[in-house]
Protein backbone atom coordinates (compact mmCIF):
# COMPACT_ATOMS: atom_id res chain seq x y z
CA UNK A 1 0.00 0.00 0.00
CA UNK A 2 2.80 2.52 0.83
CA UNK A 3 4.74 1.96 -2.84
CA UNK A 4 0.87 2.75 -4.36
CA UNK A 5 0.71 6.22 -2.18
CA UNK A 6 4.18 6.96 -3.36
CA UNK A 7 3.31 6.55 -7.12
CA UNK A 8 0.26 8.24 -6.54
CA UNK A 9 1.83 11.31 -5.31
CA UNK A 10 4.32 11.01 -7.67
CA UNK A 11 1.44 11.08 -10.66
CA UNK A 12 -0.58 13.89 -9.33
CA UNK A 13 2.89 15.60 -8.70
CA UNK A 14 3.43 15.37 -12.04
CA UNK A 15 -0.19 16.45 -12.90
CA UNK A 16 0.16 19.48 -10.60
CA UNK A 17 3.85 20.69 -12.43
CA UNK A 18 2.10 20.49 -15.91
CA UNK A 19 -1.19 22.34 -14.38
CA UNK A 20 1.65 25.14 -13.34
CA UNK A 21 2.98 25.17 -16.77
CA UNK A 22 0.20 25.59 -18.66
CA UNK A 23 -2.45 26.48 -16.05
CA UNK A 24 -5.69 24.07 -17.74
CA UNK A 25 -8.41 22.23 -16.15
CA UNK A 26 -6.25 18.94 -15.26
CA UNK A 27 -8.32 16.17 -13.28
CA UNK A 28 -6.93 12.90 -12.00
CA UNK A 29 -8.41 9.27 -12.16
CA UNK A 30 -11.04 8.40 -9.32
CA UNK A 31 -10.01 7.58 -5.49
CA UNK A 32 -10.78 6.04 -3.11
CA UNK A 33 -11.70 6.72 0.34
CA UNK A 34 -8.00 5.68 1.82
CA UNK A 35 -6.40 6.77 -1.88
CA UNK A 36 -8.35 10.69 -1.10
CA UNK A 37 -7.00 10.19 2.69
CA UNK A 38 -3.48 9.63 1.57
CA UNK A 39 -3.04 12.80 -0.35
CA UNK A 40 -4.87 15.27 1.51
CA UNK A 41 -2.14 16.58 3.10
CA UNK A 42 -0.71 17.25 -0.48
CA UNK A 43 -3.96 18.87 -1.38
CA UNK A 44 -3.80 20.91 1.88
CA UNK A 45 -0.01 22.18 0.67
CA UNK A 46 -1.06 23.33 -2.66
CA UNK A 47 -4.16 24.50 -1.33
CA UNK A 48 -2.01 26.93 1.16
CA UNK A 49 0.25 27.93 -1.47
CA UNK A 50 -2.84 29.00 -3.91
CA UNK A 51 -3.51 26.50 -6.20
CA UNK A 52 -7.07 26.31 -7.17
CA UNK A 53 -7.69 22.19 -6.09
CA UNK A 54 -10.73 20.29 -5.24
CA UNK A 55 -11.60 16.50 -5.08
CA UNK A 56 -14.75 16.18 -7.29
CA UNK A 57 -17.08 12.99 -8.06
CA UNK A 58 -19.73 14.47 -10.07
CA UNK A 59 -22.65 13.75 -7.40
CA UNK A 60 -22.90 15.95 -3.93
CA UNK A 61 -22.21 12.97 -1.98
CA UNK A 62 -19.84 11.06 -4.48
CA UNK A 63 -17.69 8.83 -1.98
CA UNK A 64 -15.23 8.26 -5.08
CA UNK A 65 -13.81 11.39 -6.23
CA UNK A 66 -10.90 12.41 -8.87
CA UNK A 67 -8.21 15.67 -7.87
CA UNK A 68 -9.29 18.66 -10.49
CA UNK A 69 -6.83 21.33 -10.72
CA UNK A 70 -8.70 24.41 -11.91
CA UNK A 71 -7.23 27.26 -13.53
CA UNK A 72 -7.09 30.52 -11.65
CA UNK A 73 -9.46 32.42 -14.34
CA UNK A 74 -12.27 30.01 -13.12
CA UNK A 75 -14.39 31.88 -10.45
CA UNK A 76 -14.73 28.57 -8.38
CA UNK A 77 -14.19 28.78 -4.65
CA UNK A 78 -15.04 25.12 -2.91
CA UNK A 79 -15.86 21.71 -4.48
CA UNK A 80 -19.63 22.98 -4.38
CA UNK A 81 -18.86 25.32 -6.77
CA UNK A 82 -17.18 23.14 -9.15
CA UNK A 83 -19.94 20.97 -9.25
CA UNK A 84 -22.54 23.92 -10.21
CA UNK A 85 -20.21 24.89 -12.44
CA UNK A 86 -20.03 21.93 -13.96
CA UNK A 87 -24.01 21.48 -13.92
CA UNK A 88 -23.95 24.91 -15.92
CA UNK A 89 -21.53 24.02 -18.37
CA UNK A 90 -21.59 20.25 -18.98
CA UNK A 91 -19.90 20.52 -22.23
CA UNK A 92 -16.49 21.61 -19.82
CA UNK A 93 -17.49 18.37 -17.46
CA UNK A 94 -14.83 15.96 -17.39
CA UNK A 95 -17.25 13.33 -15.75
CA UNK A 96 -21.12 12.36 -17.65
CA UNK A 97 -23.51 10.24 -16.16
CA UNK A 98 -24.24 6.41 -17.66
CA UNK A 99 -27.91 5.86 -17.30
CA UNK A 100 -28.65 1.99 -17.53
CA UNK A 101 -32.04 1.17 -17.86
CA UNK A 102 -33.26 -2.69 -17.53
CA UNK A 103 -34.95 -3.34 -20.80
CA UNK A 104 -38.80 -3.08 -20.47
CA UNK A 105 -38.36 -1.91 -17.08
CA UNK A 106 -37.81 -4.71 -14.79
CA UNK A 107 -35.66 -7.87 -14.70
CA UNK A 108 -38.06 -10.83 -15.40
CA UNK A 109 -35.29 -13.22 -13.82
CA UNK A 110 -36.87 -12.30 -11.04
CA UNK A 111 -33.65 -10.94 -8.87
CA UNK A 112 -33.30 -7.39 -8.33
CA UNK A 113 -29.78 -6.68 -10.26
CA UNK A 114 -27.38 -5.38 -7.12
CA UNK A 115 -24.28 -2.88 -7.16
CA UNK A 116 -22.13 -5.43 -7.32
CA UNK A 117 -23.84 -7.11 -10.70
CA UNK A 118 -23.39 -3.20 -12.40
CA UNK A 119 -19.92 -3.14 -10.92
CA UNK A 120 -18.84 -6.36 -12.22
CA UNK A 121 -20.20 -6.39 -15.65
CA UNK A 122 -18.48 -2.97 -16.57
CA UNK A 123 -15.62 -4.29 -15.01
CA UNK A 124 -16.15 -7.46 -17.41
CA UNK A 125 -15.87 -5.36 -20.34
CA UNK A 126 -12.08 -4.46 -19.51
CA UNK A 127 -13.05 -0.98 -18.08
CA UNK A 128 -10.44 -0.09 -14.92
CA UNK A 129 -11.79 0.76 -11.41
CA UNK A 130 -10.02 4.31 -11.61
CA UNK A 131 -12.32 5.30 -14.25
CA UNK A 132 -15.26 4.70 -12.93
CA UNK A 133 -17.00 7.22 -9.79
CA UNK A 134 -20.31 6.13 -7.76
CA UNK A 135 -23.05 4.10 -9.06
CA UNK A 136 -26.51 4.96 -7.75
CA UNK A 137 -28.26 1.48 -8.02
CA UNK A 138 -32.56 2.18 -8.37
CA UNK A 139 -35.47 -0.79 -8.96
CA UNK A 140 -35.51 0.05 -12.89
CA UNK A 141 -31.93 0.33 -13.02
CA UNK A 142 -28.95 2.80 -12.32
CA UNK A 143 -26.61 5.58 -12.73
CA UNK A 144 -22.90 5.35 -12.98
CA UNK A 145 -20.33 8.45 -12.60
CA UNK A 146 -17.61 7.36 -15.88
CA UNK A 147 -15.12 9.87 -17.83
CA UNK A 148 -16.41 11.64 -20.75
CA UNK A 149 -14.59 8.84 -22.95
CA UNK A 150 -15.43 5.95 -21.44
CA UNK A 151 -18.86 7.10 -21.10
CA UNK A 152 -18.82 7.17 -24.96
CA UNK A 153 -17.55 3.94 -25.69
CA UNK A 154 -19.65 2.06 -23.14
CA UNK A 155 -22.79 3.35 -24.75
CA UNK A 156 -21.61 1.88 -27.82
CA UNK A 157 -20.48 -1.27 -26.80
CA UNK A 158 -21.90 -2.17 -23.27
CA UNK A 159 -25.27 -3.08 -22.81
CA UNK A 160 -25.85 -6.31 -20.40
CA UNK A 161 -25.35 -7.08 -16.33
CA UNK A 162 -25.17 -10.61 -16.18
CA UNK A 163 -28.23 -12.02 -18.64
CA UNK A 164 -30.14 -8.51 -18.47
CA UNK A 165 -30.09 -6.24 -21.00
CA UNK A 166 -29.84 -2.51 -20.15
CA UNK A 167 -30.88 0.31 -22.52
CA UNK A 168 -27.28 2.57 -22.53
CA UNK A 169 -27.81 6.56 -22.70
CA UNK A 170 -24.81 9.29 -21.55
CA UNK A 171 -26.04 12.32 -19.81
CA UNK A 172 -24.82 15.38 -17.75
CA UNK A 173 -24.32 15.13 -14.29
CA UNK A 174 -27.31 17.52 -14.07
CA UNK A 175 -29.13 14.35 -14.65
CA UNK A 176 -28.37 12.72 -11.39
CA UNK A 177 -31.40 11.08 -10.27
CA UNK A 178 -30.27 11.60 -6.25
CA UNK A 179 -33.09 10.87 -5.04
CA UNK A 180 -32.12 7.24 -5.24
CA UNK A 181 -29.98 7.93 -2.47
CA UNK A 182 -32.26 7.23 0.93
CA UNK A 183 -31.55 8.57 3.91
CA UNK A 184 -32.91 7.53 7.89
CA UNK A 185 -32.25 9.29 10.89
CA UNK A 186 -30.68 7.28 13.45
CA UNK A 187 -30.67 7.60 17.45
CA UNK A 188 -29.24 5.65 20.17
CA UNK A 189 -27.31 6.52 23.42
CA UNK A 190 -23.45 6.13 24.15
CA UNK A 191 -21.53 6.88 27.15
CA UNK A 192 -19.91 9.49 25.08
CA UNK A 193 -19.50 10.17 21.25
CA UNK A 194 -15.90 8.68 20.69
CA UNK A 195 -15.82 7.38 17.31
CA UNK A 196 -15.86 3.47 18.07
CA UNK A 197 -19.09 4.06 19.67
CA UNK A 198 -20.62 5.77 17.25
CA UNK A 199 -19.43 3.40 14.62
CA UNK A 200 -20.50 0.45 16.50
CA UNK A 201 -23.88 2.11 17.26
CA UNK A 202 -24.88 3.02 13.40
CA UNK A 203 -23.44 -0.05 11.43
CA UNK A 204 -24.71 -2.43 14.17
CA UNK A 205 -21.38 -3.60 15.39
CA UNK A 206 -20.13 -4.68 18.76
CA UNK A 207 -17.34 -1.86 19.98
CA UNK A 208 -14.53 -4.46 19.64
CA UNK A 209 -15.32 -4.70 15.83
CA UNK A 210 -15.77 -1.25 15.77
CA UNK A 211 -12.16 -0.65 17.32
CA UNK A 212 -11.20 -3.66 14.67
CA UNK A 213 -12.24 -1.78 11.78
CA UNK A 214 -10.86 1.20 12.81
CA UNK A 215 -7.28 -0.10 13.39
CA UNK A 216 -7.75 -1.51 9.84
CA UNK A 217 -8.10 1.61 8.64
CA UNK A 218 -11.24 1.04 7.16
CA UNK A 219 -13.22 3.94 8.86
CA UNK A 220 -12.92 7.38 7.55
CA UNK A 221 -13.85 11.14 8.95
CA UNK A 222 -14.50 13.19 6.42
CA UNK A 223 -12.64 11.24 4.36
CA UNK A 224 -9.69 11.45 6.11
CA UNK A 225 -8.08 8.02 7.93
CA UNK A 226 -9.16 7.98 11.38
CA UNK A 227 -7.21 5.23 13.14
CA UNK A 228 -7.61 6.76 16.66
CA UNK A 229 -11.01 4.58 18.33
CA UNK A 230 -10.91 7.13 21.17
CA UNK A 231 -11.43 10.24 18.91
CA UNK A 232 -13.96 12.45 19.71
CA UNK A 233 -16.86 14.09 17.29
CA UNK A 234 -17.94 16.89 17.49
CA UNK A 235 -21.26 17.77 15.15
CA UNK A 236 -21.30 17.43 11.07
CA UNK A 237 -18.88 14.87 10.26
CA UNK A 238 -19.38 12.75 7.79
CA UNK A 239 -18.61 9.06 8.75
CA UNK A 240 -17.67 6.12 6.62
CA UNK A 241 -17.13 2.37 7.30
CA UNK A 242 -16.13 0.70 3.47
CA UNK A 243 -18.14 -2.21 2.93
CA UNK A 244 -20.79 -1.06 5.27
CA UNK A 245 -22.31 2.62 4.34
CA UNK A 246 -21.94 6.33 5.57
CA UNK A 247 -23.68 8.20 7.58
CA UNK A 248 -23.62 12.13 9.35
CA UNK A 249 -23.14 12.34 12.27
CA UNK A 250 -25.56 15.22 13.67
CA UNK A 251 -24.44 15.68 17.04
CA UNK A 252 -25.16 14.91 20.99
CA UNK A 253 -29.11 15.00 21.11
CA UNK A 254 -29.98 14.71 24.93
CA UNK A 255 -29.08 13.22 27.89
CA UNK A 256 -30.22 10.01 29.15
CA UNK A 257 -31.37 9.37 32.86
CA UNK A 258 -28.73 7.05 33.32
CA UNK A 259 -26.58 9.63 32.30
CA UNK A 260 -25.52 8.97 28.48
CA UNK A 261 -25.99 11.08 25.79
CA UNK A 262 -28.31 11.12 23.08
CA UNK A 263 -26.44 11.13 19.28
CA UNK A 264 -28.47 11.51 16.32
CA UNK A 265 -27.10 10.65 12.75
CA UNK A 266 -28.01 10.61 8.94
CA UNK A 267 -27.74 7.17 7.56
CA UNK A 268 -27.35 6.64 3.84
CA UNK A 269 -29.67 3.33 3.37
Amino acid sequence: MMDENKLLLASLTDKYERFLQYEYLIVSDFLNLSQQSAVSSLLKRWRAEGTKTFLFGGLPDAERRMVVFVPSYMEILDEAGLLEYFRENPQECPLVLLDLKIAGGQNRGGRSLSHRDYLGSLLGEGIRREKMGDILVRPDGAQAVVTRELGEYLQMHYGKAGNVSLNVEVLPISAADTGIIRREIVEFTVTSPRLDSIVAGVFHLSRKDAQTAIARGLVFVNETEMLKPDHSLKGGEKLVLRGKGKAIYQGVSGTSKKGKVYVTLEKFV
